[in-house]
């Protein structure tokens, strides 16, 4: 599918990735080495980039998705998934003989999971053209790391706010400069840093001067987040939740909100807070979108 050569313009561009998710549960996460026998199974929507694309929508802003699916059932039944979840899929292109991304989950009794993910033809990502127009732009680190750079670039041609989630944790040289926020859960941030502990406020500013961003904010799932910008830190308690059925795809709900409440005019911390309670609520359906 070739990109449209009209503008595209609306509240959120979000470029990442897109995958099948082949889901998995289990009473508990297995062990190394040990084999534990499964429980259910099922296939659902998935990928970073086009869960927070999803979430985007569901926070009621305008969202266009920057992306790759292969030539497959899979790359169709996603791109149908995600029109029908309000993203508009014009510039999700499809790769001749690749095939769909694809992510293997296991999910046990109490909502923990492990993920594994093959990339398939989100390795062919490529930045936005500037046929669009925004007032923020998404990225994530499932997407080529030269992608990613370049979306930034794009952000900055077109006068958009960037914002990265850093997740999967890349090498901190990976990260463009700039991010307004950059986003990381508690455990990310320790591995960019090369450490952990300390104060979460305390770990939020370290990393927005090591990553030279703008603006830094860090889940900490139950404890909610730390978040650091020019004017100093501050910390946003969790939003109750109800019962954890499923913990997948509870951080892209998080990032994409936080996108549509700050292309939407939210301060940081309005936006954070913002975010905590889409998180919060993700946690009570299964898979990393809602049916």
């Amino acid at each position: 599918m070739n990109r449209r050569e009209s503008v595209v313009d609306v509240d959120v561009i979000v470029a990442g990735s897109v995958n099948q998710d082949r889901k998995v549960s289990v009473r508990r996460l297995p062990g190394p080495g040990e084999t534990v026998l499964a429980e259910g199974a099922g296939v659902s929507g998935g990928g970073k980039g086009a869960n927070q694309a999803a979430a985007v929508a569901r926070a009621g802003a305008t969202v266009a998705l920057v992306g790759a699916v292969g030539d497959d059932e899979a790359g169709e039944a996603q791109r149908a998934d995600l029109r029908a979840s309000g993203v508009d899929v014009s510039l999700l292109r499809t790769v001749p003989g690749e095939r769909t991304g694809t992510a293997l989950i296991t999910v046990s009794a109490d909502g923990e999971n492990t993920i594994v993910v093959d990339p398939g033809a989100n390795a062919r990502v490529t930045a936005p053209d500037r046929s669009v127009r925004a007032a923020v732009v998404l990225t994530q680190a499932e997407i080529p790391a030269d992608a990613i750079r370049d979306t930034a670039a794009a952000a900055t041609a077109i006068g958009a706010r960037f914002v990265h989630n850093a997740a999967p944790a890349p090498a901190l040289s990976e990260i463009p400069a700039g991010a307004d926020p950059l986003v990381v859960n508690e455990h990310e941030a320790a591995a960019l840093l090369g450490e952990a502990g300390g104060r979460p406020e305390e770990t939020a500013e370290r990393l927005r001067a090591a990553a030279n961003a703008r603006s830094v904010v860090v889940t900490l799932g139950a404890d909610g987040s730390a978040a650091a910008d020019a004017e100093g830190t501050f910390r946003v308690s969790a939003t109750g939740a109800a019962a954890v059925v499923d913990t997948t795809g509870a951080g892209d709900a998080y990032t994409g909100a936080l996108a549509a409440a700050l292309a939407c005019g939210e301060p940081l911390h309005g936006a954070v807070k913002s975010a905590s309670e889409a998180g919060a609520a993700a946690v009570a359906w299964e898979g990393a979108r809602p049916e």
